[in-house]
Parts: C-alpha cells; sequence; structure tokens
C-alpha cells in the first residue's frame, strides 16, 4: 500500500523546473555572505575590527540568515523566495550602517550586502526565478 501512496504522489506532483543559473549564483552569494559576515562580526567582538557591537551581532545574525538562505535558495524551498526578497531589502539598511560605521572592512562588506540588497530581490521577481519556487503564474503555490 505504501508503494501505492507514493506512485501517486510522485504521479500527480508536478516535475520541479530546472534550476536557473541564476539562482544558483545567489545561492553561492548568499552562502558566501553569510560566512564572510559571520567571521566579520566575530573579528569585531574578539577585538580585531572597528565599529560598534551592536552593529557586529546584527551582522552575524544576518550572516546566518545568509547561509540558512543560500541552502534555501540552492535547493528551490519555496519559503527561500519570500524571506530572501524580505531579508535583501531589510539589509540594504544594514550596508548603508557598515558603510557609515563599520571602519574599513564594513565599508566593503556595506557596499557589497548594499547591492546584493537590490539586485537579488530584482532577480527573484523574475518568471524563470518565481517558477523554479513554485511561485509563477502557472504554478499552484502563487
Amino acid at each position: 500500500m505504501t508503494l501505492t501512496v507514493s506512485q501517486d504522489l510522485m504521479q500527480s506532483s508536478n516535475p520541479k523546473p530546472k534550476r536557473p543559473i541564476g539562482v544558483l549564483i545567489i545561492a553561492i552569494v548568499a552562502a558566501a555572505g553569510g560566512l564572510l559576515s559571520i567571521f566579520g562580526g566575530a573579528s569585531r567582538l574578539a577585538g580585531m575590527g572597528t565599529g560598534p557591537i551592536a552593529l557586529a551581532y546584527i551582522v552575524i545574525i544576518f550572516g546566518i540568515l545568509g547561509l540558512t538562505l543560500g541552502a534555501g535558495f540552492f535547493t528551490g524551498a519555496k519559503w527561500a523566495w519570500m524571506a530572501g526578497i524580505i531579508i535583501y531589502i531589510i539589509s540594504i539598511g544594514l550596508g548603508i550602517a557598515e558603510i557609515i560605521y563599520g571602519g574599513q572592512v564594513g565599508l566593503i562588506g556595506g557596499i557589497i550586502r548594499t547591492i546584493a540588497g537590490i539586485v537579488i530581490p530584482v532577480y527573484l521577481t523574475r518568471l524563470k526565478p518565481k517558477s523554479f519556487f513554485g511561485k509563477g503564474s502557472g504554478s499552484t503555490g502563487t
């Protein structure tokens, strides 16, 4: 009976669209940015960087979110689409704060974070990425 149910589920579900190369790129960017954010924030907490301590904690939190989003983007998790848009739009403000208060490392990271905060949400709203995440007009997840 379990075999029959599994076969029925496999036949009734639509195959997942092929992962667009842009989604693979933003998955890598999100994960790499997450790692760099964690290391950057941790270096400030260890006394090796400049800038406000509170900013270092926020950067570490966004680093963890970046790693999580990278995995979600790579696997095409439905939650990753909306979470990515929201988190990257919010990260524009963090990027600006890093540019202003983060010292030399924060300046570079802030510029990259601000650009990613603009480019990634715009890309995610295009047809192929939306379809990959089950958000296209032909999908039931709209």
